[in-house]
């Protein structure tokens, strides 16, 4: 009888390590599936003021952008500025290092610009250090259009979104 007692004592640990690697390895895999999963996507227009290449331990780029418009609360008002990253892991396709030269290129000359941009549920922190990873930048002229394709403008109903 003693050494019954000895055998389920002795696979108490075990089960508390199984139990724990169980737990890890369904973190892993949910964070996965969250950083697979697009919770939001869209394009946002405005000027950029910050490219930045940051990070201790990897690095990423960062960027910030004034949105068109004024954001007012109380006796403050102000520019609306939105914080992106440009995806390290390149998830979908991007070119980390063509997007980050397009966007220094529109600091630099001070040209309005629109980003399109994909927001994943969860993110890896070697992504970026936001949710909201860029996909495209393109130019735009000051009446909102964008500068490589005004002249090809149509009157036409604009296509039907998705979303």
């Amino acid at each position: 009888m003693g050494c019954h007692y000895n055998e389920q004592r002795s696979r108490g640990p075990l089960y508390a390590l199984a139990g724990t690697v169980l737990a890890v390895i369904s973190m892993i895999a949910g964070c996965e599936c969250g950083n697979r999963y697009e919770y939001s996507s869209g394009t946002r227009t405005g000027m950029i003021n910050k490219i930045s290449r940051k990070g201790l331990f990897w690095k990423t780029f960062e960027g910030e952008m004034a949105l068109e418009g004024i954001v007012s609360g109380g006796s403050n008002s102000g520019a609306n500025v939105w914080d992106f990253s440009i995806d390290g892991s390149a998830r979908n396709g991007e070119n980390e290092y063509l997007l980050a030269k397009k966007v220094e290129d529109a600091l630099k000359t001070g040209t309005k610009v629109r980003i399109a941009y994909r927001e994943p549920l969860l993110t890896w922190p070697w992504r970026g250090s936001t949710r909201y990873f860029i996909q495209s930048i393109e130019p735009m002229n000051k009446e909102g259009v964008k500068e490589d394709t005004q002249k090809d403008v149509k009157k036409e109903e604009p296509a039907k979104k998705d979303w």
